[in-house]
């Protein structure tokens, strides 16, 4: 989210002559009206005759963005804040901006120079909430989101974002009464009605979906995890990291215990892309917390075969080959794993992609494309991963039936598995290089 600068600030704004302040009321009027065409426009002009006023640079750094020129976009950004230090907003777009490409501690700096020049920001805090997130600074994540809730004027949206970032962060460190307790917060926020005060239907669902989903899995977790190992092995991905949280394997004649280390909405295009970007330095990042093993279990690529985005959604809108597309998003997306982790983790196992869950009397056309594209996608993933002398655990096999859909035996939820195949999984479904 980036925040617009208005002409209205005035007492923000540099002493500029009246000519100069009209054409900046313009190019923000037509930029707020949605006339980015025009805004565009004006902004560039105002930047060709020399006009220093930082909410020119702020707010067509907002567009640049928004566009996916990010390099520009920052620099502009840059330009703002050198004119307005000030000013928290400035530090807030900017953050987000480098955020973006994948430039965590220049972002968490901005951030917190935000939220320095106005403690009460909320969206500062939450992208900084997000960011520690990022880099796995979990200690920090559940300081900051108990901060905010101690704010009286705190929104039930803030709150529930809030006890979500220290549910999840308490789930990775493996403190369950605490994860508990909040969980139950969480839950009882919800039934208070908060999802429909949230206005954005995919932070709803998200929301909704990640409580269920710890919801299911927490006495499983809890009950198999108060024996203390010494060694442990990290699991990265998003969600679908938790679903082993702190259980324990034998592995080489040694029991170890997992370790979660989630990468929100991580998806193996995300680490295909040749730029870097927020997921990939995050992996980065959170690596250097993790050097005490040599495996590593990595999960990536269900989001990217869900019906509505990823895969899907662009092969039908670009008439493309699946095959191709497939092929070509797990080259990358194993390439860029295989650079980053194979000096660090000799052994990396590969979870493939569960057999989608889909309801019989509602199975429509993309529903039979998702189950094609599920196919495909783990039949080039196992092929692809072996090759490059990692191991593959056949998700798919353990959780397909005949036609290609979910068995609903070692689920937790329509998309995750349930902590009791961990075993199974491993015993029955592993291939070796």
């Amino acid at each position: 989210m980036t925040n617009f600068q208005n002409h209205s600030s005035t007492k923000y704004a540099n002493i500029i002559n009246p000519a100069e302040e009209q054409i900046i009321g313009k190019a923000i009027n037509f930029h707020k009206e949605g006339n980015i065409t025009e805004a565009v426009k004006h902004y560039q002009f105002c930047i060709n005759k020399d006009f220093n006023d930082y909410r020119v640079f702020s707010n067509f750094g907002n567009i640049l963005q928004q566009l996916g020129k990010l390099e520009e976009a920052a620099i502009l950004s840059r330009k703002a804040v050198d004119l307005k230090p000030n000013v928290a907003h400035v530090h807030f777009n900017l953050g987000n901006i480098l955020r973006e490409l994948g430039r965590l501690e220049e972002a968490e700096i901005s951030q917190r120079k935000a939220i320095e020049l106005n403690p009460d920001f909320k969206e500062a805090l939450n992208a900084l909430g997000d960011i520690l997130l990022d880099v796995g600074k979990l200690r920090e994540v559940i300081l900051l989101s108990k901060s905010k809730l101690e704010s009286k004027s705190i929104a039930p949206e803030d709150k529930l974002r809030a006890l979500l970032q220290i549910t999840c962060a308490n789930l990775q460190k493996g403190d369950f009464s605490e994860t508990s307790l909040y969980l139950n917060k969480i839950n009882e926020l919800i039934e208070q009605g908060v999802l429909y005060i949230i206005k954005e239907v995919k932070t709803r669902q998200h929301a909704w979906f990640l409580t269920q989903f710890i919801s299911s899995i927490y006495n499983e977790l809890e009950k198999n995890s108060h024996n203390s190992y010494s060694e442990k092995i990290p699991h990265i991905g998003e969600s679908h990291c938790l679903s082993f949280a702190h259980q324990t394997l034998s592995m080489s004649s040694k029991v170890k215990k997992i370790q979660p280390v989630m990468i929100t909405g991580g998806k193996a295009w995300h680490f295909s892309k040749s730029k870097n970007n927020n997921w990939k330095e995050s992996l980065t990042q959170q690596i250097k917390n993790h050097t005490y093993s040599d495996e590593v279990f990595i999960s990536f690529g269900e989001i990217d075969c869900r019906k509505n985005e990823g895969i899907l959604p662009y092969v039908i809108k670009e008439d493309k080959d699946i095959s191709e597309v497939c092929k070509n998003t797990i080259n990358g997306y194993l390439n860029h794993m295989e650079l980053t982790l194979s000096l660090q983790y000799p052994k990396r196992f590969y979870f493939g992609v569960p057999a989608p869950t889909i309801k019989e009397e509602s199975q429509d056309k993309l529903d039979k494309k998702r189950i094609e594209i599920i196919k495909i996608y783990n039949l080039i993933l196992k092929k692809e991963v072996l090759s490059r002398g990692a191991y593959f655990l056949n998700v798919y096999d353990l959780t397909s039936n005949l036609n290609g859909e979910n068995n609903n035996k070692h689920m937790c939820d329509k998309i995750h598995l349930s902590p009791k195949c961990l075993s199974i999984l491993f015993e029955n479904y592993l291939y070796k290089p």
